[in-house]
């Protein structure tokens, strides 16, 4: 069980090493590292600590369970958490998305921005540029000393050095997903055909449990279908985001269904 934060950074000497998280899921290719700068393989159910560097690869996902936030990073990210007096949760490359309940609030940096709210929001930095869109609740972003509030469904981009640009509104998701709401049946270890309409450049395809909001599987791809092996028996749901040439990221795409069975 995590200490209460404010206690343990108190009397905590040196910063680095105290816990702050625990890796609740991962998937795939994940590691992580402490302040002697080493990566080794991540294990499900360790500990995130201050000092602490977590990585993904190309098909990789982990997500972190913090006291006042959930956290999953998506393939080819990396996040931090930095040996500060202020506590603070980085994403220094790739996607993330950030998911808090109640009156809890999501707190974030990039090296362009600042993020605060509550709801769901994905955040996205690459190049030199952070992406924050809402998916529920309200955010704020700031940057230079300026501040702009993003509603639900919309998002804005902030700039190396510079403040936030106005919000807009996100793109539209991918429509006519097959398989859709009757489910496909597929057995155990083969691929099943996953498909959908868009005209964007790029897309994320998330695999679900039935009952759940946890993201268990993610690709971003260019093409507008993918030969999937979902890896456990059960039934699970799949959706899709758009993305533009910029980065800017659509809400959910409608869900279908997929059951896995034994062969």
């Amino acid at each position: 069980m995590i200490a209460p934060l404010a206690l343990v950074l108190a009397q905590a000497s040196p910063l680095a090493g105290i816990p702050v998280a625990r890796f609740a899921y991962l998937s795939e290719s994940v590691e992580s590292s402490d302040t002697s700068g080493k990566w080794h393989d991540a294990a499900e159910g360790g500990r995130f600590a201050t000092g602490d560097r977590v990585r993904t690869g190309r098909t990789g996902l982990v997500r972190l369970e913090f006291p006042w936030m959930s956290l999953t990073a998506g393939p080819s990210s990396t996040v931090s958490i930095p040996a500060e007096r202020i506590l603070s949760t980085v994403l220094d490359e790739g996607r993330v998305e950030t998911a808090s309940e109640g009156e809890d609030i999501v707190k974030l940096r990039t090296p362009e921005a600042e993020v605060r709210g509550q709801g769901r929001g994905i955040v996205r930095r690459r190049g030199g540029t952070t992406w924050v869109m809402a998916q529920e609740g309200t955010f704020r972003v700031e940057s230079k000393q300026k501040t702009v509030v993003l509603k639900a469904g919309q998002g804005a981009r902030v700039r190396a050095g510079k403040a936030p640009e106005t919000p807009v509104p996100l793109p539209a998701a991918p429509r006519e997903l097959w398989p859709a709401g009757d489910p496909v049946y597929v057995n155990a270890g083969e691929p099943v055909a996953l498909r959908w309409t868009s005209k964007a450049p790029l897309h994320r395809l998330e695999v679900l449990g039935l009952e759940s909001e946890e993201v268990l599987l993610a690709r971003e791809l260019p093409e507008t279908s993918l030969s999937l092996v979902i890896p456990w028996l059960g039934t699970y749901r799949w959706r899709v985001y758009t993305l533009d040439r910029e980065g800017l990221e659509s809400r959910p795409s409608s869900e279908g269904l997929v059951c896995v069975v034994e062969r």
